[in-house]
């Protein structure tokens, strides 16, 4: 007697063993680069606002001049990229996290410099000082987990049937 049993596909990992070997493969690469984006990002904002820049145009030009190193760190060293960058699979979602921090991120040091002035008097040692640089950080932690799994699908599209970035991050049937 036959039975039809329907033939089921390769098993696959599931998300969260997906997600674990992710972190585990590129975790501490991405950990690095972002330590090194953080200081000299952070670094900017402070000598930008020490040198009497006003909290949030210091927060624009610090995260512009600062994505740029970490877009070609991530790039070259997480995700093993060489060559020419590929605008829709690689620049775009990059760009627009950027964006999305550089936006949360400048919301986050005007209101904290708004209700909380930095004096013009304030020396180095003034913690006024660095409240632009710890809503900076604020808003940027937000994001750092998030922007480590979206790039991660965004640099691996050839695994992913070849969806677009933004496809790949709605579809919840792709593996992380």
């Amino acid at each position: 007697m036959a039975t039809d049993t329907p033939t089921s596909a390769a098993p696959t990992a599931p998300p969260k063993s997906s997600a674990m070997e992710a972190i585990k493969g590129k975790g501490l690469k991405y950990s690095m680069v972002s330590v090194f984006n953080v200081i000299f990002g952070q670094t900017l904002l402070f000598l930008f606002v020490h040198f009497d820049m006003r909290p949030a145009p210091a927060n624009v030009l610090a995260v512009v001049i600062s994505a740029v190193p970490a877009y070609y760190m991530s790039r070259a060293w997480i995700w093993g990229k060489r060559g020419k960058s590929e605008l829709k699979r690689e620049v775009l979602p990059f760009c627009i996290f950027v964006f999305i921090g550089l936006v949360l991120s400048t919301g986050s040091v005007w209101l904290a410099t708004h209700y909380f002035p930095v004096p013009p008097d304030a020396t180095m040692l003034n913690p006024r000082k660095l409240l632009p640089n710890i809503a900076n950080i604020a808003a940027f932690g937000v994001l750092w987990v998030i922007r480590f799994f979206w790039m991660d699908k965004a640099f691996h599209l050839d695994q992913h049937h070849q969806h677009g970035p933004l496809d790949v991050l709605l579809d919840p049937d792709e593996p992380v």
